[in-house]
């Protein structure tokens, strides 16, 4: 547990510059991640992954809402760019961390989880995709750099000037 402990007992919400890195790092790792998943995917798997069937498959089971492919996208990239570098920045900060590159690939790896583990069962998918494993892996792989894209260009834009 000494690696979880919490760092500090004031928790500060992070800057309007912290947030503008936050969201570049994310659209850094979320292209990546939308050519992986399209490209490297299909052809290692046999078909690409596609989120935004997850969010529209989570929707129907758990709401018993029809939303748009529109709708599914955009949630898909607000997760990309928002949502999952925030959880980051939480973690991180909350946590006492690794370090860079660990805690890029561990965020990915956690990321793959929250999708795969939890929300792809409440889709009404299996746990991890375990039906389909080629297309677990790849997404586990475009998970991970994804984490490890979107960490590397927010550290990095932290630690400069601008």
């Amino acid at each position: 547990m000494t690696t979880a402990m919490i760092q500090s007992s004031s928790f500060a919400l992070p800057s309007t510059r912290t947030l503008w890195h936050l969201f570049i790092g994310g659209c850094a790792g979320l292209g990546f991640w939308e050519a992986f998943s399209a490209v490297p995917t299909a052809l290692v798997a046999g078909f690409p992954l596609q989120p935004p069937e997850l969010v529209k498959s989570l929707f129907q089971n758990v709401f018993g809402a029809t939303i748009s492919n529109t709708f599914a996208h955009a949630l898909h990239y607000a997760t990309g760019f928002a949502f999952y570098p925030l959880g980051y920045w939480i973690l991180t900060r909350l946590i006492r961390s690794f370090g860079m590159p660990a805690d890029g690939w561990i965020w990915g790896v956690i990321t793959y989880f929250i999708a795969l583990g939890v929300l792809a069962p409440l889709a009404g998918q299996t746990f991890l995709l375990a039906d389909v494993p080629l297309l677990s892996l790849m997404s586990l792989i475009g998970h991970a750099i994804y984490g490890y894209i979107a960490a590397l260009v927010f550290e990095r834009l932290e630690q400069s000037r601008s």
